[in-house]
């Protein structure tokens, strides 16, 4: 998707939900563009086949979802706490079952056993994001001082008919309201066949009934632009007219992320936007939500300051957790490298992948050159044996120039989306777009005051958790 395609549809997507929006309407996750990768925009062309059986499905996930809910006569949340009465109610992630064993959450931290340490009762609700056996649920967290509730994939089997009878109806809603708007109507399809997609509804509602059940004054939802996000706003406040809703930006915020800096009607925002650092908070104070105070309240991602220059020549490879992402990057090196013997490059993966997977999808990994190594240790090994970072979306690269790495960013064409996290910051970096680009960049120096600038960039990306500036807003 080029630029000019991006901000059409983005256009067209905001009259939408600006139009008098439903719950309903804003639940359609087609209608929240969130990752700009390549493979992430496919879903917006129109003659993308998922798009086509994407009805069918969706009317398939509802039927599993209304089997499982005939059998959900109470949620897990229920039994597994009790009656907990708590002023502050997290709404993060279960994405593995390691989380079990740690007290800290993976994205808030220590920051409810802070806030406990101050007096301050809290718990935390959790989006399963894996298929995980309740009796581990129940065991996991029950001896913590934190409470946690994990969100069932279903609603009760009543409430699953309402929902979806609901969806229909507001189906003609939108209807109408495509059709009072200059859009095409190839894409006009697509809206309508995502709008069958129910789970940022039961998502909000789950939350919105713990909310009640603890009389929780405050909730600090994870933020990327989610449409689930936006609805436990709205449904929370009608539980609570006074509750207060905070976003917690945790991931980078790209150039072009355009659904977690659009303002949608009050009912759908949040009080207080935090940041993770200074960075983001320019950057939400200069386009972000009006009407939504911007706070940083620093992340568990601080990184310490850790400057070694490093002249080895070696560059560490470090794309996203997509195949896609990874082949675009790892081509770009194999040949530079198959042509230039004397430059390493180390190839890392994202933890969710692995390189036995990725040798099943291509065949790039067939006869590599002895200057191509793949990684087998962690991220900081990794960045001491190197002098520069090539990289797309990943937030390593913070990670890279925290240590004096130089940053190289590979833009396939100039027309493409930027997916730079660290993109508010240009000097020191290279943007290259094809091999001779990316041999200057490698042979590139950088002096002492532009390491350091990077480096200051990187310490303010991700500052310290500041447990006072969420207190003083308790």
């Amino acid at each position: 998707m080029n630029k000019n395609r991006h901000q059409e549809l983005c256009k067209i997507f905001d009259q939408i939900l600006t139009n008098d929006p439903t719950p309903q309407i804003v639940a359609n996750n087609y209608l929240h563009i969130l990752n700009l990768d390549p493979e992430s925009l496919k879903k917006y062309n129109p003659s993308n086949a998922e798009n086509i059986w994407l009805s069918i499905r969706s009317k398939l996930v509802f039927l599993v979802r209304i089997f499982q809910s005939i059998f959900n006569t109470k949620h897990d949340y229920d039994h597994l706490h009790g009656h907990i009465k708590s002023d502050v109610l997290f709404v993060s992630h279960l994405t593995n079952e390691k989380q079990f064993s740690k007290s800290d959450d993976a994205y808030f931290g220590d920051l409810p056993e802070l806030l406990l340490k101050c007096n301050v009762n809290s718990s935390i609700a959790l989006l399963r994001h894996i298929s995980v056996n309740d009796k581990k649920i129940l065991k996991g967290w029950q001896s913590g001082k934190i409470p946690r509730f994990v969100l069932n994939p279903s609603l009760f089997f009543l409430s699953e008919i309402k929902l979806y009878l609901t969806q229909i109806k507001s189906k003609k809603q939108l209807h109408s309201t495509l059709k009072r708007l200059p859009i095409d109507a190839k894409i006009a399809k697509c809206i309508l066949r995502y709008h069958y997609s129910l789970s940022a509804i039961r998502i909000a509602k789950q939350v919105a009934d713990i909310a009640k059940k603890t009389n929780a004054k405050f909730v600090i939802t994870t933020y990327e632009g989610h449409a689930w996000e936006r609805l436990v706003y709205y449904y929370v406040r009608k539980v609570n007219p006074d509750i207060k809703c905070f976003g917690y930006q945790h991931a980078a915020v790209l150039e072009y992320q355009h659904a977690i800096k659009r303002p949608l009607s009050a009912e759908y925002n949040p009080d207080i936007i935090f940041t993770s650092g200074l960075v983001t908070k320019y950057i939400f104070e200069k386009e972000g939500l009006k009407g939504s105070e911007i706070v940083c309240l620093g992340s568990p991602k601080n990184l310490i300051p850790n400057m070694v220059i490093n002249k080895v020549q070696s560059c560490l490879v470090v794309p996203e957790g997509m195949i896609s992402e990874c082949l675009i990057l790892f081509k770009l090196s194999l040949e530079y490298a198959r042509q230039h013997k004397n430059q390493k490059f180390i190839w890392r993966l994202h933890p969710l992948l692995s390189f036995e997977k990725l040798k099943k999808q291509s065949s790039i990994y067939k006869g590599l050159p002895d200057n191509i190594i793949l990684s087998e240790g962690c991220l900081d090994d990794d960045i001491q044996k190197c002098s520069s970072v090539l990289y797309r979306g990943s937030t390593a690269v913070v990670n890279a120039i925290n240590a004096g790495l130089k940053p190289i960013y590979y833009q396939q064409s100039s027309d493409e989306l930027c997916i730079d996290p660290i993109y508010t910051h240009k000097n020191g970096k290279s943007i290259v777009h094809n091999q001779e680009e990316l041999g200057l960049a490698l042979d590139r120096d950088i002096d002492a005051k532009t390491m350091q600038s990077l480096h200051g960039f990187a310490q303010d990306f991700y500052t310290p958790l500041d447990v006072s500036a969420l207190l003083k807003l308790l």
